[in-house]
C-alpha cells in the first residue's frame, strides 16, 4: 500500500529529477527505487512544512504559505545535498587511491593471475567502495560477461569522472589487444602525476581561499555590524532632534532636504530594517563564498556547501559580537 502511495506522489516529479535521484541512490549504495525515495521526500517534506507553517503562524504570526514553502524546499534540498556531498566524497577518495589499485591489479596480472582473479585479489578493504566494485566486476567476468561491460559497471556505481575515463581507456586497450598490465602501469603513473600537479595547484591557490574566508567570516560581518549600529545610533539621534520651523529657513535653502533630515520625524528605513538587511547580506556573502571555495578547490560549486554551516555560524558570531562590543562602549548613544 505504501509503495503505491509513494509511486503516485513520485509521478509529480519530472523525469530528469528522478534520474538524478536514481544516480545518487546508486552512488550511495542505497537499495531503494527512485520512485519510493522521491515519494518519501514529497510526503515527509510536506508534513514537515505543515508543522512548521502551523507553529510559525501560531507563535510568530508568520505567513504560513511562506513558512511551508521554505520548510519544504529546505528539507528536500538538504537531503539531496547530503547525498550529493557523500557521493562526491567517495568519488574523490577513489580517485586518490586509484593509482595504487591499478598498480596492484597490474602486478597481480604480471604474476600470472587471470584478469578476474587479479581484480578479486586487488579488492582490499583500504580501497573503500572500490573494493566492493572490484569484487563484483570479478564475479561478473567469471560468470561469462564481457570484461568491457564489467569494467563499465564499476564506473556506474562510483561518482568519479576520472574513474570513468580510466575504465574507458582500459576498455579501449582490451579491444585493441594490447598488454593490459603495461597499460595499467602507465595509467597508474599518469594518475600519480596528475594528483601531484593538482596538489601543487591547491597549494598555490590557498592564499585566495584564505582571503575569501577572511572576507566572508570576518570582513563582511564586521562591516555590517558596525554600519547597522551606526544606523541605530543615527536613528535615535534624529528621533530626538527637535522639529525645525521651516518658516525660519532662508528662501534659498532646499526645504525638502532640511525637512527630511532635521524634522525629527521617523526615518524611512528604521534600524530594524537595516539589521535584517545586514543579516540577510551576511547569509548571501557566506553562501557565495562557500560556492566559490568549492569551485577553486574541486571545480564544483556544490563541494563548497560543506563549509556553509561553519561559515554561517562564525559570521553571525562576529556580527553580533561587534554589535555587543559597540553597545558596551557607546550604549549611552542608543
Amino acid at each position: 500500500m505504501i509503495e503505491v502511495v509513494y509511486a503516485r506522489f513520485s509521478a509529480l516529479i519530472p523525469k530528469p529529477v528522478l534520474l538524478e535521484i536514481k544516480r545518487q541512490l546508486v552512488y550511495n549504495n542505497i537499495a531503494m527505487s527512485e520512485q519510493r525515495f522521491a515519494g518519501f521526500l514529497l510526503i515527509y517534506g510536506a508534513s514537515l512544512g505543515v508543522g512548521v507553517a502551523a507553529n510559525a503562524y501560531l507563535f510568530l504570526g508568520f505567513n504560513p504559505a511562506v513558512a511551508f514553502s521554505l520548510a519544504f524546499v529546505a528539507f528536500t534540498f538538504l537531503v539531496y545535498i547530503i547525498l550529493k556531498l557523500k557521493s562526491e566524497a567517495q568519488g574523490k577518495f577513489v580517485e586518490s587511491i586509484l593509482p595504487d589499485a591499478l598498480q596492484l591489479i597490474a602486478s597481480n596480472m604480471k604474476s600470472g593471475l587471470t584478469t578476474e582473479r587479479a581484480l578479486f585479489v586487488a579488492g582490499r578493504p583500504e580501497f573503500g567502495p572500490l573494493q566492493v566494485e572490484l569484487k563484483v566486476a570479478s564475479k561478473r567476468i567469471s560468470s561469462g560477461e564481457k570484461m568491457e561491460d564489467a569494467l563499465k559497471g564499476i564506473g556506474e556505481k562510483i561518482n568519479s569522472v576520472v574513474l570513468a575515463k580510466t575504465l574507458w581507456l582500459i576498455s579501449q586497450g582490451i579491444k585493441s589487444g594490447g598488454q593490459i598490465a603495461d597499460l595499467l602501469f602507465q595509467l597508474s603513473d599518469d594518475l600519480k602525476n596528475q594528483n601531484a600537479i593538482q596538489e601543487e595547484i591547491n597549494s598555490n591557490i590557498s592564499i585566495y581561499i584564505l582571503l575569501i574566508l577572511f572576507s566572508a567570516v570576518f570582513g563582511a560581518p564586521l562591516l555590517f555590524g558596525v554600519s547597522s549600529f551606526i544606523v541605530q545610533v543615527l536613528s535615535k539621534q534624529i528621533a530626538q532632534t527637535p522639529s525645525l520651523d521651516i518658516s525660519d529657513v532662508p528662501a534659498s535653502a532646499n526645504l525638502n532636504i532640511i525637512s527630511g533630515f532635521a524634522s525629527g520625524g521617523e526615518p524611512l528605513l528604521g534600524p530594524e530594517f537595516i539589521l535584517m538587511f545586514s543579516m540577510i547580506m551576511v547569509v548571501f556573502t557566506t553562501v557565495f563564498s562557500s560556492l566559490t571555495i568549492g569551485v577553486i578547490n574541486t571545480g564544483k560549486e556544490i563541494n563548497g556547501l560543506r563549509y556553509l554551516l561553519p561559515l554561517l555560524i562564525t559570521g553571525f558570531v562576529v556580527f553580533f559580537t561587534i554589535r555587543e562590543v559597540l553597545l558596551l562602549f557607546f550604549g549611552n548613544l542608543v
